[in-house]
């Protein structure tokens, strides 16, 4: 499974590198997309990858369509208000 760990607000650096451990040692590949400027960069990063882990990044309807893999977002953080609910239950 290919995991996206986006954050345009970074974790501290070894939560990072705890979340990467983790994931690779359970045979997962991943890719950090870290400080970046606008949705079109994440809308780029998101075309192949089945999970993506954000904090408070939106993940709207754009972002979803662009994500034709996508299985699941994991909110790091409390409440869901970034992430578009009613777009990604109609997206399964």
């Amino acid at each position: 499974m290919k995991v996206l760990v986006a954050t345009q607000k970074p974790f501290a650096p070894a939560s990072v590198k705890g979340i990467e451990e983790i994931l690779v040692k359970a045979g997962h590949t991943v890719t950090v997309l870290e400080k970046y400027a606008d949705e079109g960069e994440l809308i780029a990063a998101v075309s192949d990858v089945d999970a993506m882990i954000v904090r408070s990044d939106k993940v709207t309807p754009k972002v979803l369509a662009a994500a034709g893999n996508l299985k699941i977002v994991v909110r790091a953080g409390a409440g869901c208000d970034n992430i578009d609910r009613a777009e990604s239950k109609a997206r399964g």
